[in-house]
């Protein structure tokens, strides 16, 4: 009886599935990966950073909800918002938001307590008996840090107030042609005031966001540019916003853990223009 032996091209097509992938086509494989990572990372960037923007907009929209219930119940008066590297711990330093941030080992940096425990620090947290959670205090797309205990430990708050509310607070330039709003009866046009935003890691210190409208291109401390070059804003009337700031210099280039010059003169700025106009409330500028 005969036996059919299997063809030279038969043989070769076996020895092909046992040995698996050629190189080609395990090149050709990767660069196809490489070709769809390239497509689908600057997608998923974006959406990423869409969703931090969302998250951002509903922390400072909470706050912002509960910086005027506390008003309804003070009788109009707005949460202190005062300045300086004493805030929160003294009667005449009271703040909405207790410490001061740095790149230091200090415990401000970490501190979340001056945030929402108001029992504890009667001088601080005057939004926390309503807000609780202290994660709202910080944008998700924050990554400064500090070393303390030999470890890193993320700063808690990347929040701050408009200078131009608030009890106990103040303007930049004395005597301001712009009204200093101590009650919400003082806030005219609450579509045009900001009352929070995300401010920059190596900008921010106190809770007390300074601005000086005053003075045409004056820059004082600087929004941060977390989401695609644009920050976060609350305004007096309830509503959050995602803003994209268009000059390079609203955006100068962040330096780990150095602290930016600020109280600049930026001249031709339209980004500034645009804050100047949203920390006074007024409805043209200048």
């Amino acid at each position: 009886m005969k036996t059919k032996l299997p063809s030279p091209r038969t043989i070769a097509y076996s020895s092909r599935l046992q040995l698996g992938f050629t190189l080609i086509e395990l090149l050709v494989v990767i660069a196809i990966i490489a070709i769809l990572a390239a497509l689908l990372l600057p997608a998923l960037s974006r959406a990423r950073q869409k969703t931090q923007g969302i998250y951002c907009m509903n922390n400072t929209r909470q706050l912002t909800i509960c910086w005027y219930m506390y008003a309804d119940d003070n009788g109009g008066k707005l949460a202190p918002n005062r300045d300086g590297g004493n805030v929160g711990k003294a009667q005449a330093d009271a703040a909405w938001a207790g410490g001061w941030l740095d790149f230091s080992t200090s415990p401000d940096n970490t501190n979340t307590e001056y945030l929402v425990n108001h029992d504890k620090y009667q001088w601080a947290a005057y939004l926390g008996p309503c807000v609780k959670s202290v994660s709202v205090f910080r944008c998700p797309a924050d990554k400064s840090v500090v070393n303390i205990g030999g470890g890193q430990n993320n700063r808690v708050r990347s929040i701050s107030m408009n200078n131009y509310v608030g009890d106990l607070s103040r303007t930049w330039t004395t005597p301001s042609k712009y009204q200093l709003c101590k009650r919400t009866s003082q806030i005219l046009t609450p579509a045009l005031m900001f009352v929070l935003l995300d401010e920059r890691e190596d900008s921010i210190n106190d809770g007390w966001y300074a601005s000086d409208p005053d003075t045409k291109w004056q820059i004082v401390d600087y929004p941060a540019s977390y989401h695609g070059n644009a920050a976060g804003y609350s305004f007096a009337d309830g509503h959050s916003e995602i803003h994209r700031w268009r000059d390079a210099r609203t955006m100068p280039v962040l330096k780990q853990g150095q602290l930016l010059p600020l109280n600049q003169n930026l001249n031709g700025d339209q980004d500034i223009l645009w804050m100047a106009q949203r920390a006074a409330g007024v409805t043209s500028y200048p």
